[in-house]
């Protein structure tokens, strides 16, 4: 699912994906927003599922929509999280059938202040699931994603936790989303996401889109 660029070509193609100082990432992805569908595989050892999660709003707060083979729920994430969160969870703010809120806390996508501290100093201080965690990143790679139909090389950020997980997340300061995932046997990787159809959300509709928990 990777390809990993040979020292020497990375240095001849880095400028063709970088622009105006932004990370490679930027302008790679169409803007996120309402009915955006990202889609994961999830497997271990001979079990394999798919988790997906429909946007409802991404900029300035983010409300998504989740659901795997069994549950489904809601989780709103406020635009101060986004930016200044030093927590990072896995699996806490999903809770089958309920709308959740992150409070001082973000998942799938790392805060800004997080990412901004692994590219500028190459690792992060931060809380990780609850417990203070250093965060170290490993360098970049590039993950082949299907993006609306068509298959893209996505730049990413690869990330050491110290506890046996490795992260890889979106190169991108505006959206560094969780793309891949591995513990032991665990893996969680996306695989899809989809920007161009209407009308995707089945969880967050009515008065329920209309005012999302502020």
């Amino acid at each position: 699912m990777t390809k990993i660029f040979p020292y020497g070509l990375w240095i001849v193609l880095a400028p063709l994906l970088l622009s105006s100082g932004e990370s490679a990432g930027e302008g790679s992805l169409p803007a996120f927003g309402r009915d955006t569908v990202l889609v994961w595989k999830i497997s271990n050892l001979d079990y394999e599922s798919q988790f997906v999660v429909r946007i409802a709003e991404f900029d300035p707060d983010r409300f998504v929509e989740w659901e795997d083979t069994k549950t489904q729920g809601t989780i709103f994430m406020p635009a101060d999280d986004l930016a200044n969160a030093k927590n990072y969870v896995s699996a806490n703010l999903f809770q089958s059938g309920v709308d959740t809120k992150g409070k001082r806390m973000t998942t799938l996508w790392l805060s800004r202040r997080i990412y901004g501290d692994l590219k500028s100093n190459g690792k992060a201080k931060c809380d990780l699931d609850g417990v203070a965690a250093l965060l170290t990143s490993k360098g970049k790679d590039r993950l082949l994603v299907e993006v609306n139909k068509s298959v893209q090389e996505l730049p990413v950020l690869v990330v050491a936790d110290g506890r046996g997980s490795e992260r890889w997340f979106l190169d991108s300061e505006k959206n560094p989303l969780l793309v891949k995932h591995t513990l032991r046997s665990f893996t969680q990787v996306l695989t899809s996401i989809t920007t161009d159809r209407a009308n995707t959300l089945r969880w967050i509709k009515g008065n329920k889109l209309n005012n999302p928990p502020r």
